[in-house]
């Protein structure tokens, strides 16, 4: 399962990245493609976080400049890739209990986040997209598929 959350989350890492070079060209981007991506990249911290039981100091809507998020991406990427490398498979079923932003408490286990992650990045990803296509001359795509044939 290690090996398969791992493989998402490098897929995360390659569709983060499409958008944020597409964002990147964009000469003044939509304010709210900027939000939503930033979102995205400060959530996968927030859910890291949570999973190592880490305190974070950002929230789930961080402004995040587009000159910052390819590194933030990157970086991100290899924090989660390396804590996940260390967790043995039985952890990653154990329920992980936290609070979310409005201070909710709940539980879920590691896999589940991490799934959740990925779903809740490529939903956000298409609203960025969404947003910029009108000033792209092509639009990234970033489906899975697309990047498992060697997109």
């Amino acid at each position: 399962m290690k090996d398969y959350l791992i493989h998402l989350l490098d897929y995360e890492l390659w569709a983060n990245l499409r958008v944020i070079n597409s964002l990147e060209t964009v000469t003044s981007p939509p304010s709210r493609a900027i939000a939503v991506m930033g979102h995205v990249l400060a959530a996968q911290h927030v859910w890291y976080g949570r999973m190592a039981n880490e305190s974070v100091f950002v929230s789930i809507w961080e402004d995040i400049p587009v000159s910052w998020m390819t590194e933030t991406a990157e970086r991100q990427h290899r924090q989660l890739v390396s804590f996940i490398e260390t967790v043995t498979d039985p952890i990653l079923y154990r329920p992980i209990h936290y609070k979310n932003s409005k201070g909710i408490a709940y539980q879920d286990t590691m896999q589940d986040m991490l799934t959740h992650m990925s779903h809740h990045a490529a939903y956000h990803r298409g609203q960025v997209v969404q947003l910029i296509r009108p000033m792209l001359k092509e639009a990234p795509v970033t489906d899975y598929i697309v990047w498992k044939r060697g997109g």
